[in-house]
Order: C-alpha cells, then structure tokens, then sequence
C-alpha cells in the first residue's frame, strides 16, 4: 500500500517536473527531487536507498547549471559579448515572468541584443548574439528534459524491487 502511495507521488512529481522543463513557469527538475525525497520517505529511505537520492540531487544541481550556461554558451558561440552574455541570462528570467509560459525565449532575445546594442555593438552583431541566447536556451531545455528522464531512470525502479 505505501509502495503504491509512494509511486504516485513520485509518477505525479515527475509528471509535474516534465512540464516544467518545457513551461518553465514550475521548477522542473528541483520538483522531481522533491518528489523523489517524500517518495522515500513514504517507504522507508532505507528501502528506498541513499545512493538514488544522491544521484537525484546531483542531477538536480546539474540541471540548474546546465540551464544557465546553455544560455550563456549559446550566446558566446554566435559571437556576444559579456553584456550579450548576460542580458540573454537576465532576459530568459524576466521573460519568463513578463511573457509566460514561454517568455523565457523572447527574452533571452531581447534580453541579448539590448544589452549588445546598450554596449555599442551593430545591430546584426546583436541579433546574432540573441539568436544565440534562444539556441542556447532552447538547448538547456533538451538537456534538463534528458535530466528527468535520467532521473525516471534511477527512481522507478525503487517501487519495483529495483
């Protein structure tokens, strides 16, 4: 019975966790880890092991780098600056509150050329550098979607015998 509690917490957290990696209105990966935390302690972190649940955190903490310097890779790749670099982090934030639930992508635009124009560089420099911050964006969030499924990886078998 508390096995199967605990799945459903876990399944419903992950199912949660999804889609926030792709509507990054809710903390994705960091929901999962919550998830993966009261599924243990639902049936016993002895049962449930300590290695899983590192191996969560750590994912969790890589997604959370991983988002930040997908943007900033990005951006460096098509040739910004430090203030393209930065207005592409700052923007994917405040789109993110300003235009959800994909904000995130229009400002880490914006957000890259404003601040390349703000610092002097040419308009196609500018847009360039915010083309960069979107990629960069768009692929932190396919790489914090491999994340979840790693982290599906480790957990579900937990509730199997696993």
């Amino acid at each position: 019975m508390l096995t199967t509690l605990a799945f459903i917490v876990f399944l419903i957290s992950f199912v949660v966790a999804l889609a926030g990696v792709v509507v990054p209105v809710l903390p994705g990966v960091p929901i999962a880890l919550v998830g993966a935390v009261a599924a243990a302690a639902i049936i016993g972190f002895q049962r449930f092991g300590l290695q899983p649940l590192v191996y969560v955190g750590v994912l969790t903490v890589l997604s959370q780098v991983v988002d930040v310097a997908g943007t900033w890779l990005g951006s460096k790749h098509y040739g910004a600056g430090r203030a393209g670099l930065w207005g592409g982090i700052i923007g994917s934030f405040v789109g993110l509150f300003v235009f959800p639930p994909f904000g995130f992508l229009l400002g880490a635009l914006v957000g890259a050329v404003v601040a390349e124009l703000m610092v002097g560089r040419k308009m196609d420099e500018a847009i360039r550098s915010g083309i960069g911050a979107v990629g960069g964006t768009l692929g932190g969030t396919v790489a914090k979607v491999i994340i979840v499924v790693v982290i599906g990886f480790v957990v579900f078998p937990r509730f199997f015998g696993g």
